[in-house]
């Protein structure tokens, strides 16, 4: 034990406290330094158990939040997409008749035309009625909707978004078929219109020739109703295609009607006699018979007109529809391979 009258004592004392103080302070900076660090580690540990946890809905990471909207959408989604192929078969069948129905038309085949023509108007109804089926299968498809992320995973979700795409496909078939059997009709009313008119003119004449130039006349009445019913035509089909060889085509037939209207007429006033107006009459009729045309190839020509106007443009439409329709199953087709569904 230090004696307490030892000098020593007091100069010691001071240092040893100074010493004590500063090993206090140094080990309180430890302490601190030691708890930061181990703060640091249990935050950095924390995060990574919270990434670790964190994992979205509708992700591979956390396909067990997905697993039951999956199972139950997956199965409504491929039906539709059979039921869109079902649809695309229809209308794969509806273009073929379009093709062969225009085909006729330029063969001047009407039978053949009236008989494509009811055949694709069924087909039609039948896209419809299969598209409208489509329809309610997309609208039926379970999970998915506002909020459907959490519910099925993206690849469900991005096959639903592509299907629902594809009822409206055939909307516009309607009026193309429409377009194309309302041209069709034309185009074969037209040639038997004009192959009409020739036989009545011809009957005409062939009355005119025997003297019965009264009933010439009247027959040559039923030409011209042939004739306003031709124009009248023409101009349906003036919206989509160049008319201007049938109106050359039927302004001629018709002027030679009026002549040979007018020879009858004077033939008919003067009692058959051979007068100056029946000179300058039979004059105008053979001026006009020399500017009918020679031969069916204008007919030809008149047909090619009307299939390059509005039939083509509906085949075009129909094929369109054809090809987007394809493209629509292949899209499916192809997102389907892609998604595996655990069992």
């Amino acid at each position: 034990m230090p004696d307490p009258a030892d000098p020593r004592r007091d100069r010691a004392g001071p240092a040893t406290l100074r010493a004590v103080k500063v090993l206090r302070v140094v080990r309180a900076v430890l302490v601190v330094v030691a708890w930061f660090a181990i703060a640091v580690l249990v935050a950095l540990g924390g995060a990574g158990i919270v990434a670790a946890m964190n994992h979205a809905p509708g992700t591979p990471a956390r396909a067990e939040l997905t697993w039951a909207g999956d199972q139950a959408a997956e199965p409504a989604i491929s039906a539709a997409t059979e039921q869109l192929q079902n649809v695309s078969d229809q209308v794969d069948a509806l273009g073929s008749t379009a093709r062969q129905a225009l085909a006729a038309v330029v063969a001047r085949d009407a039978k053949q035309v009236n008989a494509l023509v009811s055949t694709g108007t069924l087909q039609l109804a039948s896209v419809s009625r299969e598209a409208a089926t489509l329809r309610s299968m997309v609208d039926a498809v379970p999970g998915v909707g506002d909020g459907s992320e959490l519910r099925v995973s993206p690849s469900i979700q991005g096959r639903f978004d592509e299907l629902t795409k594809t009822p409206t496909m055939t909307k516009d078939l309607e009026a193309s078929w429409a377009l194309f059997t309302g041209r069709a009709l034309d185009a074969t009313n037209l040639n038997a219109l004009l192959a009409r008119h020739d036989q009545e003119t011809g009957a005409a004449a062939k009355q005119g020739s025997v003297g019965k130039y009264k009933t010439a006349s009247d027959l040559l009445d039923v030409s011209d109703a042939t004739v306003a019913e031709t124009r009248a035509v023409r101009d349906r089909l003036a919206n989509t295609t160049d008319v201007s060889t049938l109106t050359t085509w039927v302004d001629r037939n018709a002027a030679y009607d009026t002549a040979l209207r007018a020879l009858y007429d004077s033939l008919q006033k003067a009692n058959g006699k051979v007068t100056d107006a029946v000179r300058a009459a039979f004059a105008g009729e053979q001026e006009a018979r020399a500017n009918l045309p020679v031969d069916t190839k204008p007919l030809i020509v008149i047909m090619a007109d009307v299939a390059q106007g509005g039939l083509n443009q509906a085949v075009i439409a129909i094929e369109q529809t054809r090809g987007d329709l394809a493209t629509a199953i292949d899209i499916q087709r192809g997102l389907q391979q892609d998604v595996a569904l655990p069992e």
